[in-house]
């Protein structure tokens, strides 16, 4: 019976141990690099203390702006454990490093800067429409700036109809019926 025991605690250690509790992390609606290296916590909301300090890049010049690839960037999420979906259509995304005199934006509906979309107006975007059992990819235009998690107004290019959409990242949004 003891013998029993024993096993059956070795193994739940064994099992339970293998299983990793990866930290969900998404994309920011706008990289900002504080210092001179892009870390991850500049990348990544939700990346714990821990890994939000560890660098991924090196930041632009004060005042300029450059690209982090989409390979670079869920390369460093995966090696670093985190569980990150890198959005569809999107190859790259833009950095800036703050410097110097900086502009003051009026704020937009819902408290929402215009610095803050990941989605401009007349932009061209990847969209997913999911349902049950089945999931679409189309090209569509915003109608209006959106940032990560914001309802905006899309145009669908093919038909001319106007669909309601979550931004999910730069250039990437989400539909369901």
């Amino acid at each position: 019976m003891l013998l029993r025991l024993c096993v059956a605690i070795c193994l739940y250690f064994v099992f339970s141990a293998s299983i990793a509790h990866a930290q969900t992390v998404t994309l920011r609606a706008r990289i900002e690099a504080s210092g001179p290296a892009v870390t991850m916590g500049d990348v990544f909301v939700g990346a714990p203390a821990n890994i939000a300090a560890r660098a991924l890049a090196p930041a632009p010049p004060v005042g300029q702006t450059s690209q982090i690839s989409m390979p670079v960037i869920t390369a460093a999420a995966s090696a670093a454990g985190l569980d990150f979906t890198a959005p569809s259509g999107v190859n790259s995304v833009p950095v800036v490093r703050p410097g110097g005199a900086r502009a003051t934006l009026p704020a937009t509906a819902g408290g929402r800067t215009m610095a803050d979309a990941a989605v401009r107006r007349g932009d061209a975007v990847s969209l997913v429409y999911q349902m049950p059992g089945m999931s679409l990819n189309m090209r569509v235009r915003a109608l209006e700036d959106g940032a990560v998690g914001q309802s905006v107004r899309f145009l669908n290019i093919t038909s001319n109809r106007t669909i309601d959409a979550i931004v999910t990242g730069p250039g990437a949004a989400r539909a369901t019926p």
